[in-house]
Formats: structure tokens, C-alpha cells, sequence
């Protein structure tokens, strides 16, 4: 008879078999999980793909960004004409950094024909200094005169400015037919009267204290003169320790002072013009003051092509905002129309990117959020409902949907930080492109003082409309990584082509010529008539149609990028076609003009009311165009010669590297054209890197003959004449001609920092210190000028000073700075245009270390020959 099992011990047993399962269990999947971890650690090692930096040479990676490339694509060139064009003694930014939000947001620049010469003028805002420096300390902001010849002079007749500067613009205030020009900052906002191309501060202008950025001008209200809207940004507070306070931001430690959600908004301001260039401050009253908004850009924009300007605001972290205009009045219409878009946004540009006949919106925003391009509706009305309240004809027809990720301009965005922005026709293909700044709020951890974080930019090729593809990678001039801010274009050489200007928080600005164009062209210069005063310039809000066949190529005249403004003068390419069959140009106020059969590659004056376009005849490359499009004389014969020699010419020494075939093509252009400064120049550095530096001298002094004001030819002279002295008589001639540079331009570093080389050389160390001294508190990347500080402090027994020097020297270069190879003295010619000094080689040698008696040997052994006294 059997019996019943004893029920406590059963269960015992049966709970042992479960705990002996399950910790099997558990061990089995442990095993599995570290197994699996192990092989995927293993395969993604095996795998991963190699760091690449933007720009850097790589043949893999460079041949996997071509073949994600449609074979149509073009290839992206554009070189760097900062220094030629006398611009790299611009520095947007002086001394370190503090960690406040007020010293990190700017600066900007804008393009504009002050003098009214014809050509665009650029004046560069700066962002000054640490809130903690004195005013005097501060980066200034300057204006730039074009010279007509690719190169630049500083304004000297424009008021010193020294503020923490965010944004310019310019528009004509009075109506007088020259462009006044209105400067924002943090505690800053000025109005500058041009008086016939003479530029002085407007003391009836009101400058309400405030964070003040993105400045725009319109005329809101249909009166005939132009009305500015000014952003505010945050109402900051200056703190003693900026840094007392942190939160985590992806990852990222952020100073609550770096975060614009510490502080309250500022307001915004609407200046309606009283019609005599005086202003009322009206945004409250009209609604449009945003006080919840952060804002940091405005764009006056006639989405709806009623006639009247409608107002976009940018705002950072809180919704922007469109306001439509119905005949005057401003009404809030973003979430109706479906841009109140909820990011950090900072760059706006609006253009018919898809060429549908309305114009679309790009905005540029914080990490991790992508950019957005809202696409117009404005041409499907029957197929979306009207925005706003009351009937259909009472309500604005306005919708827009992001279809950024569709295009290609989403998810490539989520790393960046975006700023500036510009659409534009770089390849004359008759699409817009796009050109994108890029540069960090994060500080790269772990660096004293703190330093924001560098990124590449981004040029998006757009292939119809249909998608736009990144070729920055393939052009070194805009992947290099930098803190980028502002960003405009302009054809500032005036060769028909849309160049582009980029300024860098970190240093200074980036002058990138076209040198990508295929396309045939037209550009416009428009004017309005005003009031019994004769023409004038107020052409915001005009709108070009440019007719091809059955191809209808629209333009507006509207920019405001990121604290920025790029040229008025309308840039058309037009491909293959070599006319415009009908050009319509819809003037603000509503008029409009229409002409018909335009040549193409040429550029136009229009005055409102004409009867007919006036081809303007130019000097310097657009000569040449519009010699090219004339046809049938000697003359366009001649011209187009010179160009095919001179562009071969110029690809035979930067592409090839061929010098000998760069110096026998530059030569037979010059044989075309015996003026031109630009092939002179670089035929001077061609024979002056093949070791004959009497036909460099020769021709550099030609340039020096015909442009007395050449800061360019006047430094290359001098610098080649210190590479090459042999005694003191050398040093002097070369000493005399970089005064003469710096006299031309006394913020182009590289001439000083020249000086104060020769002056060592000379052993007048007093008088080298005192110039490299100079140059660093400009220029705070300037290593050079600080290792050579070192040595003159460790030859006068100061150690301590040499040793803090060297690492202000190394910290000058950057995380990423290797040694280069030294260079031999006999080798000094062949290295002498990459070397740029003479003393340069002992810098470059130098590998890190700290010990002035290694360090310093073999300069002190060069300078103690004695020959150079």
C-alpha cells in the first residue's frame, strides 16, 4: 500500500530542481551575453571605420564621398583669397575666452556698395573681447573698401568701434542714395549716416541697453522708406565665476552661462521710419516685440506675394514666429501656417530652391535637432486649407511642410551646430545651393582657457530641386574645422560668380572665391526713384523673374543669414542659355518692369521705370565676361585669351603644382594684360619658389608701380627680401617695405609679425619684442610670435618667462598641432612661399618640449652669426 509523500519535503525537492534550472539558466545566458559582447567588440574593432578629419587626405574615404556623389556633380573649388585680398588681419575676437554667453554668439558682416564705386564693400563686425577686458582691449570692428581689383583697404575714415559685436546691415535710413549701416551687440546698438561715402555715428538714434543680434531692414508699412527690426536675445547677467554652475548637455559639462534658458528674453524692436531717416520705437504697440522669444535673426520676406512684407523671427529655444502682413498690420500666423518651429534656431535664407514659383525658408539650428527647410504651398492653395481665422479671402494662404530629411539636409545636421546660411547659384546651373556655417558651443574639454569646439561648414550642391548634396569634404578651404558664426556672399571680384565670405569666432574671416562656375550668368544692380531725390537703393523686397525658354528662374532681393547680410546685387546662372528672354522685376510697392531679350554674362543697372536695362562696364574679370558675351572684336578676342592662360595658369601652380608651366602661362597673360595684379602677384611667388628671386623682386615691384597701396606686394617684397638677406642692408630695405605694408593695413598681423622677425635679425630686440607683443595681443593663435617671445625671455635669463611663453606656443596650435620636419638652411628657398618667414623653420621644427636650453640652440646659433649686423 503505498503513501502519500510527505508534502513539506516534496516541495523542498521540487523548489531545489527549480533554483538548480534557473541558476543554469541564468549562467547559460551570462555565457551567451559575454560571448556575444566579446565577438561584437571583436567584429565592430575589425570593422570600424578609421577617424577622419574633414579635409584630411584619405584615398578610401575620399573615393567613398565621390562614388555617393551623381556623376553630375561638380566639383567644389574655391580658394582662399584672405590674405591676397588684404583681409587676414581681421580678428573677430581678442585674448581668452571666459565662459559667458555674451562672448560666444557673434560675430557677423555684411556686404555693401558704401562708396557707391559699383563694387561691394565689407564691413566686418567684432566680437571685441572678454567681458572682463577693457574697452580699449576689445577687437574692433572695421570696414573694408574694395579697391576694384580683388583686394581690400581699411576704411580709415569709419569711427573707431570697439564693442562686443553681434550683426550689421546696411539700408539707405534717409533715402539720399547712400546706405547707412546699423551695427548690433551685446550693450550696443549704432546707426552710422553715410554722408557721400563718409560714415559717422547718428547720435539721434535711440540705443536702448540691451542683448541686441540679427538687425533687418524693411519697408513694413508701404510708405516709401525703410523701417529696421532688431532682435533681442537674453536679458544676460554678468557673472564674477562664470563657471560655479554646470548642467549636461549630450554628454557636455555647460557653464549655466553658456545656457541662454539661465536668463529671461529680451524684447524686440520695430523702428518705424518718420520718413526723414529719424525713427518711433512701435513693437509693442504693433505686437511684434516677441518678449517670450530669445531671438537671434528677422527676415522681411513677401511669402505670400501680397505686396506687403511679412516677418520672420528665429527663435532659440522657444517657437518662432511669423508674423503676416495685411496691409500694415502684423498678426501672428506660425502655428497656422506651421513654422512655429520649436528648436534653437539661429541662420534664416529663403529662396525658390525647387523652382516652383514661391519661396521656401531654410533655418539653421542647435545639435542634435537637424535643420529645416519649410517648403512653400503658396502655388498648391486648392490644396490646403487657408491660415487664420474669418473667410478664405480674409486669412493669409500661407502653409509650409519640413521636408529637410527628404532633401538631404536633416539627419547630416544633427552633430552641427548651424549658423549663417545663403542660397545660391555657386556652379551657374540655374538651381540654388547652399551654403552652411558651422561651429560649436561646447568647449573642448579639459583646455585652459576654455576653447569652443571647431566644425566643418557645409556646401550643399543642389541637384533640381530635388536633392541637395554636401561637397564641402571635397574642398579643403570649407571643411576645415572652425567656429563659424557669420557667413554672406557677394561676386566681390566681380567676375560672375558668387563667392562666399565666412566668419570664424576663433580667428578671423575666410574670403572663398568661385572658382567652381560653368554656367553662363547675369547679374543686376537695382535702384528705386524716391521722393524728388533721384534714385537710391532701397530695393528690399524686390523680386526678379529671369525667363529662359520655358524655364522661369526667380530671385528676391531679402537676406539676413545669421547676423549677417549678403549683396544686393541679384546673381542669375543660367547654364548653357546665353540670354534672358524676359526679365520681370517687381519693385517694392507693387510696380513692375519687364525687358526682354538680356544678354547673359554681363551685369545690369535697372532703375525702376526705365525703358530698358543699362550694361554696366566693368574693370577686372567681369571685363572680361562681358568682353566674352559682346562678340566679334579683337578686343573679346584678346580678353578671352587671357583668361584661358591665366585660370591655366593658376591650376598648373595649385592643382599640378607644374611652377614652371604656371611661370610660362602667367607670363603670356600678362603679355595679354600687362596690369593685371593678380597674375603678377602669383607669378612673383612662382619665380620666387623656383630660386629666382630677381624676377620676383621685378615683379613685384610692377604691382608695387601700378597699385602703390598693394599691402600684398608691399609684404611679399619685404618678406622675401629678410628670407633671402645676407646682410644688414637687406634687413633694411625689407624692414621698409612691411612698414609700408602695415601702414597700408595696420591689422594684418602678418606684416608686423614680420617686422618684429627682421628686428631680431637686426638684434634690436627691444623693437622685435614690442612687435610680436603687439601681434599676440591680436592675434591669440599667432605660435610663432610666442615661441620667439620665449627666446628673446630665455636669452635675458628669465626661464619661468620662457617656459610660460612655449606653452602659450603650443597652446596657440591646437590639439591636434604635430612638429613638422626641420628645415636645413640651404633648403630655406625651396620652403620659403610655405614658410612665409624667416625665422619660421625654428618654430615649425620645434617638437613640444619645454626645455628653452634644447629648444632654442639652433636659433640662437643662426642669430648669433653676426652677419646680419
Amino acid at each position: 500500500m503505498s503513501r502519500a509523500p510527505d508534502e513539506p519535503a516534496f516541495a523542498r525537492r521540487k523548489m531545489g530542481r527549480r533554483r538548480r534550472r534557473l541558476y543554469w539558466t541564468i549562467a547559460i545566458a551570462v555565457g551567451a551575453a559575454v560571448l556575444g559582447t566579446g565577438a561584437a567588440v571583436s567584429v565592430y574593432r575589425a570593422n570600424r571605420p578609421e577617424t577622419y578629419r574633414p579635409g584630411e587626405r584619405h584615398e578610401e574615404i575620399t573615393e567613398r564621398l565621390a562614388r555617393g556623389l551623381p556623376d553630375d556633380a561638380p566639383q567644389p573649388r574655391f580658394a582662399d583669397r584672405t590674405e591676397a585680398a588684404g583681409l587676414a588681419g581681421f580678428r573677430a575676437f581678442a585674448g581668452a575666452r571666459t565662459s559667458q554667453l555674451a562672448e560666444d554668439m557673434g560675430p557677423g558682416a555684411a556686404w555693401g556698395d558704401f562708396d557707391n564705386d559699383g563694387d561691394d564693400d565689407l564691413f566686418l563686425v567684432g566680437a571685441g573681447a572678454s567681458l572682463r577686458a577693457a574697452a580699449n582691449e576689445r577687437a574692433p570692428s572695421l570696414l573694408y573698401e574694395n579697391l576694384g581689383d580683388g583686394t581690400f583697404a581699411e576704411f580709415a575714415g569709419f569711427p573707431e568701434t570697439r564693442i562686443l559685436g553681434m550683426g550689421a546691415a546696411w539700408g539707405d535710413a534717409d533715402g539720399d542714395g547712400w546706405i547707412d549701416l546699423v551695427v548690433t551687440g551685446y550693450g550696443s546698438l549704432r546707426l552710422f549716416r553715410n554722408r557721400d561715402g563718409h560714415l559717422e555715428r547718428d547720435d539721434r538714434f535711440p540705443e536702448p541697453d540691451g542683448f541686441w543680434a540679427g538687425a533687418s531692414w524693411g519697408d513694413f508699412d508701404r510708405d516709401g522708406d525703410l523701417d529696421l527690426y532688431v532682435c533681442g536675445y537674453v536679458q544676460y547677467v554678468e557673472e564674477d565665476a562664470p563657471r560655479k554652475e554646470e548642467t549636461r548637455q549630450y554628454g557636455r559639462a555647460i557653464p549655466h552661462t553658456l545656457n541662454p534658458s539661465s536668463y529671461e528674453p529680451e524684447r524686440n524692436l520695430l523702428f518705424r521710419n518718420r520718413g526723414d531717416g529719424t525713427f518711433d520705437e512701435v513693437a509693442a504697440e504693433l505686437g511684434v516685440a516677441n518678449p517670450e522669444g530669445r531671438s537671434l535673426a528677422a527676415l522681411w520676406h513677401d511669402f505670400d506675394e501680397d505686396g506687403w512684407l511679412d516677418l520672420y523671427v528665429a527663435n532659440d529655444i522657444s517657437d518662432n514666429v511669423l508674423f503676416h502682413n495685411r496691409e500694415g498690420v502684423l498678426e501672428d500666423v506660425s502655428h497656422a501656417c506651421w513654422v512655429a518651429d520649436y528648436r534653437g534656431a539661429m541662420g534664416l535664407a529663403a529662396a525658390d530652391y525647387d523652382r516652383d514659383g514661391d519661396d521656401d525658408l531654410f533655418i539653421t539650428h542647435w545639435i542634435a535637432q537637424e535643420n529645416a527647410l519649410y517648403d512653400s504651398l503658396l502655388k498648391n492653395l486648392d490644396d490646403v486649407p487657408a491660415a487664420g481665422a474669418g473667410p478664405r479671402s480674409e486669412r493669409s494662404p500661407l502653409r509650409f511642410v519640413d521636408v529637410a530629411d527628404l532633401r538631404g539636409l536633416g539627419q547630416i545636421a544633427l552633430q552641427m551646430i548651424g549658423w549663417g546660411a545663403e542660397f545660391a547659384d555657386f556652379d551657374g546651373d540655374g538651381w540654388l545651393d547652399l551654403a552652411v556655417a558651422n561651429g560649436s558651443t561646447f568647449e573642448v574639454e579639459g583646455e585652459a582657457p576654455p576653447r569652443l569646439a571647431p566644425q566643418p561648414s557645409f556646401l550643399f550642391w543642389n541637384r533640381r530641386g530635388e536633392q541637395f548634396h554636401d561637397l564641402a569634404p571635397l574642398d579643403a578651404s570649407l571643411s576645415a574645422p572652425r567656429v563659424s558664426r557669420g557667413l554672406a556672399v557677394s561676386d566681390y571680384d566681380q567676375d560672375g560668380d558668387v563667392d562666399l565670405l565666412i566668419v570664424d569666432r576663433d580667428a578671423g574671416v575666410r574670403l572663398l572665391a568661385n572658382e567652381m562656375q560653368q554656367g553662363n550668368w547675369i547679374e543686376l544692380r537695382l535702384s528705386r526713384r524716391g521722393g524728388g531725390r533721384g534714385k537710391h537703393g532701397f530695393v528690399e523686397g524686390a523680386r526678379v523673374v529671369a525667363r529662359v525658354g520655358e524655364t522661369e528662374l526667380r530671385r528676391t532681393v531679402s537676406s539676413v543669414s545669421y547676423l549677417s547680410q549678403s549683396s544686393r546685387i541679384v546673381h542669375i546662372g543660367l547654364g548653357a542659355a546665353t540670354r534672358v528672354d524676359e526679365l520681370t522685376v517687381t519693385w517694392p510697392g507693387g510696380a513692375t518692369d519687364v525687358h526682354r531679350d538680356v544678354a547673359a554674362n554681363a551685369l545690369f543697372e535697372i532703375v525702376e521705370g526705365s525703358p530698358s536695362p543699362r550694361r554696366v562696364e566693368l574693370s577686372s574679370a567681369a571685363s572680361a565676361a562681358s568682353a566674352g558675351a559682346a562678340g566679334g572684336s579683337g578686343e573679346r578676342e584678346r580678353v578671352v585669351q587671357f583668361w584661358e592662360k591665366q585660370r591655366a595658369a593658376t591650376r598648373a601652380m595649385k592643382v599640378d603644382g607644374d611652377l614652371p608651366r604656371a611661370i610660362a602661362l602667367y607670363r603670356e597673360a600678362l603679355a595679354l594684360d600687362p596690369g593685371h595684379l593678380d597674375s603678377l602677384y602669383y607669378l612673383g611667388n612662382c619665380l620666387a619658389e623656383t630660386g629666382d628671386l630677381e624676377g620676383a623682386f621685378e615683379t613685384l615691384q610692377r604691382m608695387i608701380d601700378i597699385d602703390p597701396r598693394s599691402h600684398r606686394a608691399h609684404k611679399r617684397w619685404g618678406t622675401l627680401r629678410a628670407l633671402s638677406a645676407g646682410s644688414a642692408a637687406d634687413l633694411d630695405a625689407a624692414a621698409a617695405a612691411l612698414q609700408r605694408a602695415v601702414s597700408i593695413n595696420p591689422e594684418a598681423t602678418g606684416a608686423l609679425q614680420m617686422l618684429g622677425e627682421v628686428a631680431l635679425m637686426s638684434g634690436d630686440v627691444a623693437a622685435a619684442r614690442e612687435r610680436l607683443e603687439l601681434v599676440t595681443r591680436s592675434n591669440p593663435q599667432a605660435s610663432r610670435s610666442f615661441f620667439l617671445l620665449a627666446y628673446m625671455a630665455w636669452k635675458r635669463g628669465d626661464a619661468a618667462g620662457a617656459k610660460s611663453l612655449l606653452e602659450r606656443a603650443r597652446a596657440a596650435r591646437g590639439e591636434d598641432w604635430k612638429p613638422e620636419k626641420a628645415v636645413a638652411e640651404g633648403e630655406v628657398l625651396k620652403k620659403m612661399h610655405a614658410d612665409v618667414t624667416p625665422l619660421a623653420r625654428f618654430a615649425d621644427a620645434w617638437d613640444g618640449s619645454d626645455d628653452p636650453d634644447t629648444t632654442f640652440a639652433e636659433l640662437s646659433s643662426f642669430l648669433s652669426e653676426g652677419r646680419f649686423r
